[in-house]
């Protein structure tokens, strides 16, 4: 397969900074956005300047998207590849729930995937591309504790189905839905009993690694045929 010029949020750690990695390492041309520049700049440093670029900018911020499509675009041509990867996970009971923990995850995972898809889908469509949504289990679920985060990660699946019926032959669309992920994540909750209780969930979780991988098989893959949605989950032994 052709290099792919790929547009990724959230690149600075976890899923973001492990699939910024797996791609560049496979050829692949990333654009990487964080608000932590210093910490992208750290670890790219090893990596060939030819594959990557990195762009500072919050993914609430729909002008910086804006700028950082266009940027990809002035230094590779296009945009093959939209990866909306950047999301935040606060778990407390609702009734305990303060309305700007709220808040934040529907502008980070709600807003923040539809600025990053809006300032993508022209080169997207013109490329015949393809968007990777990163979804959850809880996309298809609901859990106790977590219902507004469960809430925007049904709404990102539900935008991928709105894109795959609208877009049909033009854009390729797959969700990705792990289930724990062993990354810091959990450490976003402030409420210490329930982060306690998470934490060893979390820390038997799978890699940040096996779900570059699902990403990269599911871009690869493109051209034989598509995945829809891949779900993944850690492993029982």
């Amino acid at each position: 397969m052709k290099s792919q010029r790929i547009f990724l949020t959230g690149a600075s750690s976890g899923i973001g900074a492990a699939t910024a990695r797996l791609l560049a390492d496979k050829g692949h041309r990333v654009l990487l956005i964080s608000r932590d520049l210093s910490t992208m700049e750290s670890w790219a440093e090893s990596m060939a300047s030819s594959q990557v670029l990195l762009f500072e900018a919050d993914t609430t911020d729909s002008a910086a998207m804006q700028q950082a499509a266009q940027k990809m675009s002035s230094q590779w041509g296009g945009i093959d590849v939209c990866i909306p990867n950047a999301g935040v996970g606060i778990f407390s009971p609702l009734a305990d729930a303060k309305l700007s923990d709220w808040h934040r995850m529907v502008d980070v995972n709600v807003k923040g995937v539809l600025n990053a898809l809006h300032a993508c889908l022209d080169g997207l469509l013109e490329n015949k591309g393809q968007v990777i949504q990163i979804g959850s289990v809880a996309a298809r679920s609901v859990f106790p504790n977590s219902g507004v985060y469960c809430a925007t990660k049904h709404a990102v699946l539900a935008l991928s189905e709105s894109l795959r019926i609208e877009f049909r032959d033009r854009l390729a669309v797959t969700t990705i839905n792990p289930g724990a992920v062993n990354t810091a994540f959990i450490d976003k909750t402030t409420n210490a009993e329930l982060r306690e209780s998470f934490r060893s969930t979390f820390e038997q979780g799978m890699s940040s690694e096996f779900i570059a991988e699902a990403i990269l098989l599911a871009i690869e893959s493109k051209g034989k045929g598509i995945y829809s949605e891949i779900t993944v989950r850690p492993d029982l032994r």
